[in-house]
């Protein structure tokens, strides 16, 4: 696969996610659901090489970009982002916020991979990390709901409740987040893409 291809296929696993991504969970996904291994350093360089063409005036209708730091709009290499989003879909807080991480969940849990592998063994536990977000009460609470479906897997279970979850903090995140978005979203092209 040349660079052109990958580069197609990771923008093409980043729409589908829509959320800043760490490089590992990018190479897993890329992996996963499009049949393409590739490491860290490799997504890395290909980002740099975004950048570099950026800045010596290529044109492209979408750019591979780091994550925005909240409050000053520094890149955050860790992560990958298109720069045809919102500023509100690529901002962080040095970490995903828990609202990004229940979308995160929502959207590994909708993954349907079933063939044992490595990139397999690390959804799974990356599944069962961010599931910490799910409140136990509110498991319970579905369970014992008369309505509930007996033959409704966990997993299942787990996706409504982060979908439900992630609505509601999302909706407080916004208005706490307003002023600081604004900022970002007033930043010239160059740095409203690539961190400033």
């Amino acid at each position: 696969m040349d660079s052109g291809e990958l580069r197609g296929a990771v923008l093409d696993a980043l729409q589908g996610f829509w959320a800043p991504m760490l490089l590992d969970d990018l190479a897993m996904v890329l992996a996963l659901e499009h049949g393409v291994d590739v490491d860290e350093e490799t997504l890395s360089a290909l980002a740099a090489a975004d950048h570099a063409d950026f800045a010596a005036g290529v044109e492209r209708p979408v750019w591979l970009c780091p994550a925005l730091e909240y409050r000053d709009g520094e890149a955050n290499d860790e992560f990958l982002t298109r720069s045809d989003w919102p500023v509100t879909a690529r901002v962080v807080r040095e970490v995903l916020s828990e609202s990004q991480e229940l979308w995160l969940l929502k959207q590994f849990l909708s993954i349907d991979c079933r063939t044992p592998s490595p990139h397999l063994d690390r959804l799974n536990e990356r599944i069962h990390d961010l599931s910490v977000h799910l409140p136990p009460e509110r498991i319970a609470e579905k369970k014992a709901d008369p309505d509930w479906d007996e033959e409704t897997d966990d997993l299942e279970l787990w996706w409504m409740l982060a979908e439900d979850l992630h609505g509601e903090l999302r909706r407080h995140e916004k208005i706490a987040e307003a002023g600081a978005i604004g900022a970002l979203e007033a930043l010239p092209r160059s740095e409203r893409y690539f961190g400033t």
